[in-house]
């Protein structure tokens, strides 16, 4: 009963801290960079979880002076992008000595 009582605690305080996270990004950021982010958390929860940290890192610091834009929200996605190694994926097919296809004779079969 204490374990559950203790999770309960915990699962409330989770809530707490997403609603107080929540309130101070709608204060930050103007409703249609809050929908973008939304969008985004849709496709990729880890991508706005970076960007809300950063912006409300940035925030705290006192480096954002006015609510934060959808075109200065495009920047610091592009900030997150850049600083992600690019995945590249190389094919490479298998060369055999005789590729000559007609060499072979498969119409008498």
């Amino acid at each position: 009963q204490q374990q559950m009582q203790a999770a309960q605690q915990q699962s409330q305080k989770m809530q707490e801290m997403k609603a107080k996270r929540d309130a101070m990004l709608k204060n930050i950021l103007t409703p249609e960079a809050s929908e973008r982010l939304t969008r985004i958390r849709l496709v990729n929860a880890d991508k706005a979880a970076k960007i809300e940290s950063m912006i409300l890192g940035m925030a705290s610091q006192g480096q954002i002076k006015s609510k934060v834009t959808e075109s200065t929200l495009k920047g610091y996605l592009g900030e997150i992008d850049k600083s992600k190694p690019k995945t590249t994926i190389k094919y490479s097919r298998r060369r055999f000595a005789d590729e000559d296809d007609d060499s072979e004779d498969y119409d008498d079969m």
